[in-house]
């Protein structure tokens, strides 16, 4: 009696499917959240200054109009990871969601997202995509500029308020040269897109930087980077109103983890950004105008257990735009729990 073969297509259908059940056996679900409470003394610079670090956006809009007053602010995150093992190592997708809600100053208040992917090769190389969405980002209310050819009195008195949203592409690329070191490559681009009046202040920003992670001993790990950042308005758009936030950015930053006791963390951060602005236009107030931004962050972080911490922190900002003649500060603490499923 001959042999039963199976067709082609058949075995074609039969490996993909084992394939499939072997890798649904090893993929791994995981998720968590926390929880902060803040209090700041500026309104209107809290999430730049919350977003100045690394792994954040430290080149956050340009802010008009800060000393908006202090308030209380909530901080809800939660994330879902994916995990899994391919023929080329570990593959995650993640996402994170959150939002910054403010007791008084309710317009503040907005949400945020990043969804992510990474791959992991045997080579100690991990590539990762990040796609972060903040939509309805409001900076302060403020007339627009005049357009030149527009002299009524009426339109300089309309206070209107600034939103826009951002949309930030991220490549990373992770490289273990050794126990001690891990090298870090930045590549980005964003969009920031204004709602009108201001729509002429849409930007597109290209980023590119170094890091470098050193663990020193079991015990403390030091973090340094480097991003040269490049912002482009549309000439065609911010001509009318004399008004470009165009920009070269420098930034940088180090961020020193120390573990005091086994349960008991120390993150010291200091952050440095430095902006050129490129308006050409003589009577615009950002024309051969920079600014300089120093920042400093301390936070304790309590492992309760492997699954929970509490945290407290304290950061304080000082901000100097050269057309201004006193700098700005803008001081952070907060409290927080986080828990890992």
């Amino acid at each position: 009696m001959p042999a039963y073969r199976f067709p082609r297509s058949l075995k074609i259908q039969l490996l993909a499917s084992s394939l499939i059940l072997s890798n649904a056996v090893q993929a791994e679900w995981s998720t968590g959240g926390d929880f902060s409470t803040y209090y700041t003394d500026d309104v209107g610079l809290f999430s730049v200054t919350r977003r100045l670090s690394l792994e954040e956006d430290p080149t956050q809009p340009i802010v008009d109009e800060p000393n908006q007053g202090s308030d209380a602010v909530y901080e809800p995150n939660v994330y879902i990871n994916w995990d899994i093992e391919n023929t080329l190592g570990e593959f995650q997708v993640s996402l994170d969601g959150g939002g910054y809600i403010f007791q008084n100053h309710s317009d503040y208040t907005h949400g945020f997202m990043q969804f992510s992917i990474a791959q992991e090769f045997v080579s100690n190389t991990t590539i990762k995509l990040l796609y972060d969405y903040i939509p309805n980002l409001f900076l302060g209310t403020h007339s627009p500029p005049q357009i030149e050819h527009i002299t009524t009195d009426k339109h300089n008195e309309l206070e209107i308020d600034e939103r826009l949203d951002n949309h930030i592409l991220t490549m990373l690329l992770e490289q273990e040269i050794n126990d001690q070191f891990i090298l870090h490559g930045l590549v980005r681009y964003g969009a920031r897109l204004y709602d009108e009046p201001f729509s002429y202040r849409d930007i597109q920003f290209f980023t590119i930087g170094p890091h470098l992670q050193w663990t020193i001993n079991p015990n403390v790990v030091l973090l340094v980077g480097y991003h040269f950042e490049r912002g482009y308005t549309d000439p065609s758009e911010t001509v009318q109103y004399q008004d470009d936030i165009g920009y070269i950015n420098h930034f940088a930053s180090a961020e020193l983890k120390i573990h005091i006791l086994p349960e008991l963390i120390l993150m010291a951060i200091f952050d440095y950004e430095h902006n050129d602005y490129t308006s050409p236009y003589e009577d615009d107030i950002h024309h051969n105008g920079n600014e300089n931004v120093f920042q400093g962050e301390l936070e304790l972080i309590y492992e309760v257990t492997e699954a929970a911490a509490l945290k407290v922190g304290w950061q304080h900002g000082n901000r100097k735009f050269s057309y201004e003649l006193e700098s700005v500060r803008n001081n952070n603490v907060w409290i927080g729990a986080e828990y890992h499923f």
